[in-house]
């Protein structure tokens, strides 16, 4: 029944996404979602005394964000990954094609482990010095970093926010969903590596030479940068045990990061400024403000309805992986997770993991078809441009027009096959 309330909470809903969106005044998205979960609030779709509820039942998530965040922040300022590139430049051999390679590979390995939004925040300013260093034409290899980090992020519940609400919202099995999503993140790896190599072939240097004299490159590992890399390989494993045996994840990312963060205070390597921006506060303020106004969403509009579904498997998976897919580009796909994750907890108990993982593939890839879908995207663009590496708005849909949809394509059909 439509009551005045639900279509007021739908206005909210509408705008707040609207505003995140169009960015007036320049706020982050945080800000925008922070007033539709008061107005939410106020319309009485959700009462106060539940909001704290709400925000436990994503406790795990926001904890495993919060340590990774910091751990990322600090190996990042002990420069492990820059070293890792120029490895990556020395064993290529002066090959541009495996210079290329490499570096998706490193993006690939860097987004499973640690998330699509720490590859772009790391890699894009690596590859910036890297092809600097060596006068390499810097543009296809910046492409490599951000579609890399958006489309190979289906591996485990860890690649990507989006993979972690929804493993944690559904209460996947860790082992299942790296199982399951193995082959679709495959194939999305591979039709996007064929295609960037494809729409670059001409730009992508056969040899290029030594590094230039007055851009040396950087210096050798420290104790201390191989003190970060033992901690990062130690949490990663922990990751992957403590998932395999149905722990929280949360547990290895905060003690791989308090320990990380206690020994870089001791060796005066980290402020409370420096831990503070690495945690960025703003987007703890957007998930919980959004968890609130989905829940409004909900509560006024899911509760005690059914949810109309295709009967033929391959037709509810391509609606959820397509509908994510175009809805991720209107208003971002966390967002758009929020809202399907509500749709998919009511769906029947047979299609529910189905639709989790379609949704995921449409979540994951299709924000990458624009420059505003994925925060990602939004990092890589501002990067770039701050460096003065000229990527326009049609220069990156020229290249996302062709490698999302095909990816995508290729991406629903394997995971179709996997879950059959």
């Amino acid at each position: 029944m439509i009551t005045p309330t639900s279509i007021t909470v739908l206005a909210i809903v509408l705008i707040t996404l609207g505003l995140m969106l169009l960015w007036p005044g320049g706020l982050a998205e945080g800000w925008y979602a922070l007033a539709g979960a008061v107005a939410t609030l106020l319309t009485g779709a959700v009462a106060p005394n539940h909001v704290p509820s709400l925000i436990l039942e994503t406790g795990d998530v926001l904890l495993f964000l919060l340590g990774m965040l910091a751990l990322t922040g600090i190996v990042e300022r002990a420069r492990l990954f820059d070293i890792i590139a120029e490895l990556c430049a020395q064993w290529s051999g002066r090959n541009g094609r495996l210079l290329f390679l490499a570096l998706y590979v490193l993006g690939a390995l860097v987004t499973t482990f640690l998330s699509l939004d720490v590859t772009v925040i790391l890699l894009t300013p690596i590859v910036l010095a890297l092809t600097a260093r060596r006068n390499i034409d810097p543009v296809p290899f910046l492409f490599a970093s951000v579609f890399v980090a958006n489309v190979v992020s289906l591996a485990l519940p860890v690649s990507n926010l989006t993979n972690l609400l929804v493993y944690d919202g559904l209460d996947l099995h860790f082992r299942d969903f790296a199982t399951t999503m193995w082959w679709p993140n495959l194939a999305a790896a591979l039709s996007c590596l064929g295609m960037l190599f494809w729409i670059f072939r001409k730009r992508i240097p056969r040899r290029f030479g030594p590094p230039l004299p007055d851009l040396a490159p950087v210096s050798v590992a420290t104790p201390w940068t191989a003190c970060c890399g033992v901690v990062l390989t130690a949490t990663l494993a922990a990751l992957i045990v403590l998932g395999s045996l149905g722990y929280p994840l949360w547990w290895a990312s905060i003690g791989g990061s308090s320990a990380l963060a206690l020994g870089a205070a001791i060796r005066r390597r980290l402020t409370v400024a420096e831990l503070w921006r690495d945690v960025s506060p703003p987007v703890f303020l957007f998930l919980i403000s959004m968890t609130i106004v989905v829940a409004g969403f909900e509560r006024a509009w899911l509760d005690g309805r059914a949810v109309p579904l295709p009967a033929e498997e391959a037709a509810a998976l391509t609606l959820a992986a397509g509908t994510n897919a175009l809805g991720s580009n209107v208003v971002n796909n966390v967002p758009m997770t929020l809202l399907s994750l509500g749709i998919i907890e009511r769906a029947p108990g047979a299609s529910r993991e189905l639709l989790a993982y379609g949704s995921l593939v449409g979540a994951n890839i299709g924000p990458a078809l624009t420059t505003y879908g994925s925060l990602a995207t939004i990092l890589w663009l501002t990067l770039c441009r701050r460096a003065g590496v000229p990527v326009t708005t049609s220069d990156y849909l020229r290249v996302s027009l062709a490698v999302v949809p095909v990816t995508l394509i290729a991406t629903t059909a394997v995971l179709y096959v996997t879950l059959r």
